[in-house]
């Protein structure tokens, strides 16, 4: 009974402390400005057609973590999710898709993405109106499981609010 009541009191003080931190208000971006920031993505496969001497074709599926890099508040902490394709025809690769980008508020900025740079399309709350864009460039992690494999990206971002 008492370590009953000793992993209730655990688990009501983590969710006590979460819930603080998702409470804390994110303050809102310049109307303009350029930053740095990596996002670590942990990915896996929605779907792959194998075309052998062809190429192949793959629809797939990422989250993430933000961390600015240059000291900024604007992009830093953020969770993403993206959904793109990836293709392969004659040795050369292609990807494009699409991410949201949430903040502790729950503001999120759309983009879109083809072969190393991003299109910021909009967004929600406090990133409503914006625009802009971002080059990238990725390095492989260790995936940490079978059927998954992990990226870091590093950003270069100039954006607009209206």
């Amino acid at each position: 009974m008492n370590s009953i009541f000793k992993a209730v009191i655990v688990g009501v003080s983590f969710s006590i402390c979460a819930d603080a931190t998702l409470a804390q208000k994110v303050e809102t971006p310049p109307h303009q400005g350029n930053t740095t920031y990596v996002t670590y993505y942990l990915n896996h496969l929605l779907a792959n057609i194998d075309m052998g001497d062809e190429g192949s074709d793959s629809v797939i599926e990422g989250f993430g973590i933000t961390r600015n890099t240059s000291g900024q508040k604007t992009f830093d902490g953020m969770s993403v999710h993206c959904v793109f394709y990836y293709g392969v025809r004659g040795g050369k690769e292609t990807a494009q898709g699409a991410c949201t980008e949430m903040d502790a508020d729950g503001d999120k900025v759309f983009t879109t993405f083809v072969a190393g740079a991003h299109t910021l399309i909009g967004g929600t709350g406090k990133y409503q109106g914006i625009t802009g864009s971002a080059t990238f460039s990725a390095s492989p992690l260790r995936p940490p499981a079978p059927g998954t494999f992990a990226v870091e990206i590093d950003h270069k971002v100039s954006w607009k609010l209206k």
